[in-house]
């Protein structure tokens, strides 16, 4: 005799390739904590280099600044589970800021 369990279970099987259930990944949530105060960390000091307009070497300072918040982003976006669209950094950087914030996360 089956039961309604093993009718609900048999679906959730068929729906995931190779017949078993897919594993849930969950993140640690120390790192993803981490990696959200260095985001606003950094964003800040984008912010602060955007305004300061007498800094010496100020576009290399900024260049740099843009790189790391870019890199901070790819490691949220794996820790969240996100695709990391293949796209040019510009676009890219707002594509997963834009999910990630549909997501919950903030920074």
């Amino acid at each position: 005799m089956e039961s309604p369990f093993h009718d609900v279970t048999r679906a959730l099987r068929r729906r995931w390739p190779g017949g078993r259930a897919a594993p849930a990944v969950a993140a640690d949530p120390f790192e993803t904590l981490t990696v959200q105060l260095r985001l606003t960390r950094v964003s800040g000091e984008i912010r602060r280099l955007e305004r300061d307009q007498g800094r010496w070497a100020r576009a290399h300072h900024l260049t740099a600044a843009t790189r790391a918040y870019d890199d901070l982003l790819l490691d949220a976006a794996r820790l969240a589970g996100l695709p990391v669209p293949d796209a040019p950094p510009a676009i890219r950087r707002v594509m997963i800021e834009s999910a990630l914030r549909h997501d919950g996360w903030s920074w």
